[in-house]
Protein backbone atom coordinates (compact mmCIF):
# COMPACT_ATOMS: atom_id res chain seq x y z
CA UNK A 1 0.00 0.00 0.00
CA UNK A 2 1.95 3.17 -1.23
CA UNK A 3 0.64 6.12 1.35
CA UNK A 4 0.48 9.94 0.28
CA UNK A 5 1.19 11.70 4.33
CA UNK A 6 0.41 14.71 4.93
CA UNK A 7 1.08 15.95 8.60
CA UNK A 8 4.40 13.92 8.04
CA UNK A 9 5.95 16.49 10.69
CA UNK A 10 3.74 15.83 13.33
CA UNK A 11 3.74 13.32 15.90
CA UNK A 12 1.15 10.50 14.77
CA UNK A 13 2.97 11.43 11.20
CA UNK A 14 6.19 10.26 12.62
CA UNK A 15 4.32 7.66 14.11
CA UNK A 16 2.96 6.33 10.61
CA UNK A 17 6.49 6.22 9.12
CA UNK A 18 8.02 4.60 11.84
CA UNK A 19 5.75 1.89 11.66
CA UNK A 20 5.36 1.78 7.48
CA UNK A 21 9.44 1.60 7.89
CA UNK A 22 8.82 -1.79 9.75
CA UNK A 23 6.20 -3.11 7.45
CA UNK A 24 7.35 -4.16 3.82
CA UNK A 25 3.88 -4.17 2.55
CA UNK A 26 3.74 -0.59 3.24
CA UNK A 27 5.30 2.78 1.72
CA UNK A 28 4.85 6.37 2.24
CA UNK A 29 5.26 7.54 -1.52
CA UNK A 30 4.84 11.23 -0.24
CA UNK A 31 5.02 13.51 2.30
CA UNK A 32 3.36 16.85 3.09
CA UNK A 33 4.32 18.79 6.26
CA UNK A 34 2.37 21.36 7.97
CA UNK A 35 2.19 24.67 6.61
CA UNK A 36 3.73 23.48 3.16
CA UNK A 37 1.85 23.01 -0.05
CA UNK A 38 0.35 19.62 -0.41
CA UNK A 39 0.30 19.90 -4.20
CA UNK A 40 4.17 20.54 -4.12
CA UNK A 41 5.21 17.84 -2.22
CA UNK A 42 3.11 14.95 -3.56
CA UNK A 43 2.48 15.95 -6.93
CA UNK A 44 6.35 15.21 -7.26
CA UNK A 45 5.77 11.50 -5.66
CA UNK A 46 5.26 7.85 -6.75
CA UNK A 47 0.94 7.89 -7.19
CA UNK A 48 -0.47 6.83 -4.32
CA UNK A 49 -3.13 4.66 -3.29
CA UNK A 50 -4.19 6.44 -0.19
CA UNK A 51 -3.79 9.55 1.23
CA UNK A 52 -3.69 10.15 5.86
CA UNK A 53 -3.96 13.92 6.92
CA UNK A 54 -2.77 14.23 10.95
CA UNK A 55 -2.02 18.07 10.30
CA UNK A 56 -4.11 21.40 10.67
CA UNK A 57 -7.68 22.15 9.02
CA UNK A 58 -5.45 24.87 6.79
CA UNK A 59 -3.64 21.78 5.54
CA UNK A 60 -6.30 19.37 5.47
CA UNK A 61 -8.15 21.73 3.17
CA UNK A 62 -5.37 21.62 0.73
CA UNK A 63 -5.37 17.58 0.83
CA UNK A 64 -8.39 17.04 0.99
CA UNK A 65 -8.46 19.42 -2.71
CA UNK A 66 -5.34 16.79 -3.51
CA UNK A 67 -7.24 13.72 -2.45
CA UNK A 68 -10.60 14.70 -4.82
CA UNK A 69 -8.33 15.88 -7.64
CA UNK A 70 -6.53 12.73 -7.70
CA UNK A 71 -9.91 10.41 -7.17
CA UNK A 72 -7.75 8.84 -4.14
CA UNK A 73 -9.39 7.98 -0.60
CA UNK A 74 -8.63 10.03 2.09
CA UNK A 75 -7.82 9.47 5.75
CA UNK A 76 -8.78 12.27 7.93
CA UNK A 77 -7.48 12.47 11.74
CA UNK A 78 -7.56 15.98 12.34
CA UNK A 79 -9.27 17.84 14.85
CA UNK A 80 -10.31 21.25 15.21
CA UNK A 81 -12.13 21.21 11.81
CA UNK A 82 -15.16 24.06 11.63
CA UNK A 83 -18.55 23.73 9.67
CA UNK A 84 -17.26 24.77 6.32
CA UNK A 85 -14.30 22.39 6.06
CA UNK A 86 -16.57 20.10 7.42
CA UNK A 87 -19.16 20.42 4.43
CA UNK A 88 -16.64 20.61 1.95
CA UNK A 89 -15.26 16.98 3.09
CA UNK A 90 -19.10 15.63 3.13
CA UNK A 91 -19.07 17.63 -0.48
CA UNK A 92 -15.72 15.47 -1.70
CA UNK A 93 -17.14 12.16 0.15
CA UNK A 94 -19.77 12.30 -2.77
CA UNK A 95 -16.86 11.14 -5.75
CA UNK A 96 -14.17 9.44 -3.15
CA UNK A 97 -14.21 7.44 -0.14
CA UNK A 98 -13.26 9.01 3.22
CA UNK A 99 -12.57 7.80 6.71
CA UNK A 100 -13.19 10.79 9.11
CA UNK A 101 -12.43 10.37 13.03
CA UNK A 102 -12.04 12.81 15.89
CA UNK A 103 -9.34 9.38 17.24
CA UNK A 104 -8.30 6.67 15.40
CA UNK A 105 -7.34 4.27 18.96
CA UNK A 106 -9.86 1.14 19.25
CA UNK A 107 -10.03 2.03 22.90
CA UNK A 108 -11.44 5.41 22.40
CA UNK A 109 -14.28 4.11 19.52
CA UNK A 110 -15.60 1.58 22.77
CA UNK A 111 -15.80 4.42 25.27
CA UNK A 112 -18.05 6.80 22.77
CA UNK A 113 -20.22 3.35 22.86
CA UNK A 114 -19.95 2.91 26.67
CA UNK A 115 -20.81 6.43 27.32
CA UNK A 116 -23.42 6.82 24.84
CA UNK A 117 -24.77 3.25 26.41
CA UNK A 118 -24.49 4.68 30.12
CA UNK A 119 -26.09 8.10 28.96
CA UNK A 120 -29.15 6.29 27.72
CA UNK A 121 -29.24 3.87 30.60
CA UNK A 122 -29.31 6.88 33.51
CA UNK A 123 -31.93 9.26 34.31
CA UNK A 124 -30.85 12.47 33.37
CA UNK A 125 -30.06 13.45 37.39
CA UNK A 126 -26.97 11.90 36.35
CA UNK A 127 -25.28 14.84 35.19
CA UNK A 128 -22.50 14.55 32.13
CA UNK A 129 -19.43 16.11 32.78
CA UNK A 130 -15.83 15.58 30.62
CA UNK A 131 -12.86 15.90 31.45
CA UNK A 132 -10.06 15.75 28.56
CA UNK A 133 -6.00 16.18 29.04
CA UNK A 134 -3.42 17.04 26.93
CA UNK A 135 -0.01 18.08 25.95
CA UNK A 136 1.27 21.27 26.64
CA UNK A 137 1.38 22.03 22.80
CA UNK A 138 -2.04 20.79 21.87
CA UNK A 139 -4.18 23.92 20.18
CA UNK A 140 -7.75 23.24 20.36
CA UNK A 141 -9.73 22.69 22.55
CA UNK A 142 -12.08 21.05 23.97
CA UNK A 143 -10.04 18.21 22.25
CA UNK A 144 -11.84 16.64 19.36
CA UNK A 145 -12.40 13.48 21.01
CA UNK A 146 -14.05 14.87 24.29
CA UNK A 147 -16.53 16.52 21.48
CA UNK A 148 -17.37 13.35 19.87
CA UNK A 149 -18.05 12.21 23.20
CA UNK A 150 -20.68 14.51 24.12
CA UNK A 151 -21.88 14.19 20.76
CA UNK A 152 -22.44 10.63 21.87
CA UNK A 153 -23.87 11.61 25.25
CA UNK A 154 -26.13 14.04 23.56
CA UNK A 155 -27.55 12.29 21.36
CA UNK A 156 -28.43 9.35 23.51
CA UNK A 157 -30.07 11.46 25.76
CA UNK A 158 -31.90 13.85 22.74
CA UNK A 159 -30.28 16.69 24.01
CA UNK A 160 -30.12 20.16 21.30
CA UNK A 161 -26.69 20.91 19.54
CA UNK A 162 -25.29 23.45 21.06
CA UNK A 163 -21.75 25.08 20.75
CA UNK A 164 -19.63 23.44 23.82
CA UNK A 165 -17.61 25.53 25.66
CA UNK A 166 -15.24 24.60 28.52
CA UNK A 167 -17.15 24.71 32.40
CA UNK A 168 -16.86 27.95 33.85
CA UNK A 169 -18.12 29.82 37.32
CA UNK A 170 -21.60 29.48 38.19
CA UNK A 171 -24.52 26.38 38.01
CA UNK A 172 -24.60 24.27 34.97
CA UNK A 173 -27.15 24.33 32.84
CA UNK A 174 -29.71 21.46 32.33
CA UNK A 175 -30.01 19.10 29.48
CA UNK A 176 -26.23 19.72 28.88
CA UNK A 177 -22.96 18.02 28.67
CA UNK A 178 -19.84 19.88 31.01
CA UNK A 179 -16.54 20.04 29.21
CA UNK A 180 -13.30 20.05 31.42
CA UNK A 181 -9.88 20.89 29.95
CA UNK A 182 -6.14 20.38 31.18
CA UNK A 183 -3.02 20.69 29.40
CA UNK A 184 0.56 20.11 30.16
CA UNK A 185 3.64 18.07 29.79
CA UNK A 186 4.08 15.28 27.29
CA UNK A 187 0.28 13.45 28.08
CA UNK A 188 -0.43 11.63 24.96
CA UNK A 189 -4.27 11.74 25.91
CA UNK A 190 -6.76 11.18 28.37
CA UNK A 191 -10.32 11.28 28.03
CA UNK A 192 -13.10 10.35 31.14
CA UNK A 193 -16.49 10.42 30.93
CA UNK A 194 -18.56 11.51 34.51
CA UNK A 195 -22.45 10.39 34.84
CA UNK A 196 -23.08 12.73 38.52
CA UNK A 197 -26.00 11.73 40.73
CA UNK A 198 -27.05 12.27 44.33
CA UNK A 199 -24.90 10.56 46.57
CA UNK A 200 -23.00 7.99 43.51
CA UNK A 201 -20.86 8.67 40.30
CA UNK A 202 -19.82 6.64 37.36
CA UNK A 203 -16.66 7.31 35.76
CA UNK A 204 -15.49 5.95 31.91
CA UNK A 205 -11.65 6.37 31.60
CA UNK A 206 -9.67 5.75 28.57
CA UNK A 207 -5.54 6.73 28.80
CA UNK A 208 -3.33 6.93 25.70
CA UNK A 209 0.37 6.16 26.88
CA UNK A 210 2.04 5.58 23.24
CA UNK A 211 0.72 7.95 19.87
CA UNK A 212 1.66 4.22 18.33
CA UNK A 213 -1.95 3.30 18.96
CA UNK A 214 -3.58 6.40 16.84
CA UNK A 215 -1.24 5.61 13.86
CA UNK A 216 -2.69 1.82 13.95
CA UNK A 217 -5.93 2.65 13.89
CA UNK A 218 -5.17 5.31 10.88
CA UNK A 219 -3.41 2.47 9.07
CA UNK A 220 -5.80 -0.07 9.91
CA UNK A 221 -8.46 2.59 8.06
CA UNK A 222 -5.90 3.18 5.22
CA UNK A 223 -6.36 -0.67 4.04
CA UNK A 224 -9.95 -0.81 4.99
CA UNK A 225 -11.19 2.46 2.58
CA UNK A 226 -8.89 1.23 -0.51
CA UNK A 227 -11.65 0.16 -3.27
CA UNK A 228 -14.56 1.52 -1.43
CA UNK A 229 -17.46 2.90 -2.46
CA UNK A 230 -18.02 7.25 -2.10
CA UNK A 231 -19.14 8.14 1.16
CA UNK A 232 -17.80 9.53 4.39
CA UNK A 233 -16.88 6.73 6.85
CA UNK A 234 -16.55 6.89 10.51
CA UNK A 235 -13.71 4.04 12.36
CA UNK A 236 -17.12 2.33 13.44
CA UNK A 237 -17.63 1.52 10.09
CA UNK A 238 -14.27 0.30 9.73
CA UNK A 239 -14.50 -1.44 12.63
CA UNK A 240 -17.97 -2.85 12.81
Amino acid sequence: MNILLSGASGRVGREIERLAAEDHRLQIAGRASSGSSCFEQAESAEPGDVVIDFSSPEQTARTLEFARSKQLPLVVGTTGIKRPLQRELESAAESIPICQAANFSIGVHVLRDLASRAAEALPESFEAEIFELHHRWKVDAPSGTALALGRAVSDARGYESTDPSIRGAGERASRSVGYQVGRGGDVVGEHQVMFLGDGERIELVHRAGDRAVFARGALHAARWLIGRAPGLYSLRDVLD
